[in-house]
């Protein structure tokens, strides 16, 4: 038995945000067996260091906090942090946290100690010095090198996350572009030394190399099961363009063959909400 963990929500006060596992031999899915801290709008980043699964939890207003669960005891530790809006994707890695500030333009750093975020923000990087979202920095990802990458929408010619068109992923560590010109990126990953992405605008799953699979809905959410399958997550509840790329009635996981192209299974998780962020294998 495969376990994913997904985090689901919508963008409206009446859609409660939802932790989902899926049992991806069965396609079976249900809520979260542990206790969650009420008061939160969304859940979006998800990461998992040794024991712990780390979740960004985001207020109606965009304040953010660190969900921490110990996986061997069920214990639940809730840490806010400061100067964090809009958090999009968390990655812990030795004793830091580095979380993306989408609502400033930044990826930053606080110290972790036994799971719990610390006091001492550092801004690791930014995109522009705003102070507010420009670029709609959004995924973040700890490569096997150590370098740290992230990938953004971009400028738009007007303040509309709607108009971007040449989003990017930026290598943060090396301060050089790795990828240009993706319509909407999403959930970096790297997998046998390529990158992986979605490139959510054109409703697609690539690599480096090219476009590898494209799907209804909103792609974004993407966690390896082995070298060769893939889940990706798809969201409805987004406006569609002008060719309706974006329209699907409800949202899924698909497990698909990376050497292929082709869809194993569809796993429909529409009970639970309407948009999916981010995926984790446990």
């Amino acid at each position: 038995m495969r376990q994913i963990l997904v985090s689901v929500h919508g963008n409206s006060l009446d859609v409660v945000p939802r932790l989902v596992v899926i049992d991806t031999v069965t396609g079976t899915a249900k809520d979260a067996p542990f206790w969650l801290p009420p008061g939160f709008q969304r859940y979006m980043g998800l990461g998992i260091s040794g024991r712990r699964i780390h979740i960004l939890a985001v207020t109606f207003d965009d304040r953010t906090s660190l969900v921490t669960v110990d996986r061997a005891t069920d214990e639940v530790d809730l840490s806010p942090l400061p100067g964090v809006l809009d958090g999009h994707s968390v990655v812990a890695v030795e004793s830091g946290l580095h979380a993306v500030s989408s609502g400033t333009d930044e990826l930053v750093r606080f110290p972790l100690s036994d799971g719990r975020a610390q006091t001492g923000r550092q801004t690791a990087w930014r995109a522009s010095d705003a102070g507010r979202d420009t670029h709609h920095i959004n995924s973040v990802l700890r490569q096997s090198n150590g370098n740290m990458l992230v990938s953004a929408f971009g400028e738009t010619p007007t303040r509309s996350k709607a108009d971007a068109r040449d989003g990017y992923i930026f290598d943060v560590t090396d301060n050089r572009p790795v990828v240009t010109g993706i319509h909407h990126p999403h959930s970096v990953t790297e997998r046998r030394g390529l990158l992986y992405y979605c490139e959510s605008g054109r409703g697609r799953f690539c690599s480096e190399k090219g476009s590898i699979i494209s799907l209804d809905g909103y792609v974004r959410g993407v966690c390896w099961l082995s070298d060769d399958l893939v889940c990706i997550g798809t969201s409805a509840g987004r406006a569609a363009d002008r060719k309706g790329h974006y329209e699907a009635d409800d949202c899924a996981v698909w497990i698909v063959d990376v050497n292929t192209g082709a869809v194993v299974t569809r796993i429909p998780v529409k009970e639970f909400g309407p948009e999916i962020y981010d995926i984790v294998l446990l």
